[in-house]
């Protein structure tokens, strides 16, 4: 159970944020439906998914995209996901 300070804002237990493996700096969604507020975890992009984007432009070719995969892949695994 958790109660609502006057700035609206409301903490998440701690057993609700390791199941849905919410951290610090993460993005919720909120929704209502009949009366029931749903909260859901917005998934992280990587910065790898951005590639592509500017048409007709290669984004992170050869060892820059290598670097970038290296490092993302890097932070994936430290976070335990």
């Amino acid at each position: 159970m958790s109660t609502i300070t006057k700035k609206g804002q409301v903490t998440i237990p701690k057993p609700f944020r390791d199941r849905l493996h919410i951290k610090e700096g993460d993005s919720l969604h909120f929704e209502v439906k009949d009366n029931v507020l749903i909260l859901r975890r917005t998934e992280r992009r990587s910065l790898l998914d951005l590639g592509g984007i500017a048409r007709g432009r290669k984004v992170g070719t050869g060892s820059e995209r290598e670097y970038a995969k290296r490092t993302v892949a890097r932070k994936i695994a430290k976070e335990g996901r």
